[in-house]
């Protein structure tokens, strides 16, 4: 933001972009500021004080980008990251070395959930997620380059194997889905997408067969993804306490970073006695209940401006490569609205505003 700033001094106005999301999305900013004047505390989050500096970021960084080799860069930065992240995750799950959080350590005293350098094994699988669909696009789309053959065909082999190693159902569904909707957005012949597709679904099945043969904790973790009240495990009484909050106050909810000061002040009676976790794991529940209607209906109205800018920008160019970035945000922004509906983490995502700059 700084470097923007300043190689923006004498034209300011490079500093606003022409794109149909900008506006929306500072409304909503405006919208979630203004949610912590009517909450109990009326002190504001550290998600809702961080959100001007990832607006502001939106802002700036497309005037950082100026041709297609800046956007190379950006990918090929975002590959490598995930790289060096994976081979962290494996070291912690497979030599026990880098294991800085305790509480990540199960009972069993080896099925540890690798989180690499994040607080969240779930945030690893969110970035892992959509780094594995961008470089299956870069490989369908691209061909033999140095970027596909030296870094983006070997971080698919390490991130597949690193995104197991966070246990994240979430982030494992996740990726299956922004992988699909990559290919299937690809800039490339239907008979080729049906052909990867087949392969990739074939390949899964046989990594699952040899997975529950296998046994161990990741096995059980996939299979209570059939289980859906098992999936939702301590989530369920969390989606039960937003809603009553959002019964009560339906218009503009009990106010911005209030869910967990509201639900243990006034509806801990939705708690059962062995619940450990009161932060909301479901980010549309949160809105609702922080925001009410007015903040679900500006939300609704961001997504879509976003699904309007993503279609624009497909189809205003002409060549393969924008396509597939343009396709790649669509699926990366599907992919965290997806994943947050189990982990929370939707508006103080940074990826996501990452995501709407390279838009």
């Amino acid at each position: 933001i700084v470097v923007a700033l300043i190689r923006a001094r004498h034209n300011p106005r490079k500093l606003f972009p022409e794109s149909e999301i900008m506006l929306p999305l500072v409304v909503l900013t405006g919208v979630v500021f203004l949610g912590v004047a009517w909450s109990d505390t009326m002190r504001p989050s550290n998600g809702v004080l961080i959100m001007p500096m990832y607006v502001a970021f939106v802002f700036a960084a497309p005037s950082l980008i100026e041709d297609r080799k800046d956007l190379e860069r950006i990918v090929a930065a975002f590959l490598i990251a995930a790289s060096v992240l994976s081979v962290v995750a494996i070291a912690q799950r497979v030599l026990g070395v880098f294991q800085w959080r305790a509480i990540l350590i199960q009972s069993d005293d080896y099925s540890y959930r690798s989180n690499a350098f994040f607080a969240d094994p779930n945030n690893l699988a969110r970035f892992l997620a959509i780094s594995i669909a961008l470089s299956a696009g870069l490989i369908m789309v691209t061909g033999p380059r140095r970027l596909t053959v030296y870094i983006a065909a070997p971080m698919m082999a390490v991130c597949a194997i690193g995104i197991v190693t966070t246990a994240s159902r979430s982030g494992w569904l996740g990726m299956l889905l922004a992988s699909f909707l990559v290919v299937l957005m690809s800039p490339i012949r239907r008979y080729t997408k049906a052909r990867l597709t087949a392969i990739a679904f074939g390949s899964l099945a046989f990594l699952l067969v040899l997975l529950f043969m296998q046994g161990g904790a990741n096995a059980e973790r996939v299979k209570s993804l059939t289980s859906g009240i098992q999936l939702i495990g301590q989530r369920e009484f969390l989606i039960k306490g937003g809603w009553e909050m959002w019964k009560d106050n339906p218009l503009v909810g009990v106010g911005s970073g209030n869910y967990q000061h509201t639900l243990l002040v006034s509806y801990l009676w939705t708690l059962p006695w062995w619940a450990k976790t009161t932060l909301s794991h479901t980010s549309f529940i949160s809105i609702l209940a922080e925001l009410g209607i007015v903040g679900v209906g500006m939300l609704t109205l961001f997504a879509i401006r976003v699904i309007v800018a993503c279609r624009t920008a497909y189809r205003l160019y002409d060549d393969r490569y924008s396509r597939l970035l343009a396709g790649w945000c669509a699926a990366a922004l599907i992919e965290i609205l997806f994943q947050s509906q189990s982990e929370g983490r939707l508006l103080e995502e940074p990826f996501l505003y990452l995501i709407f700059a390279i838009l």
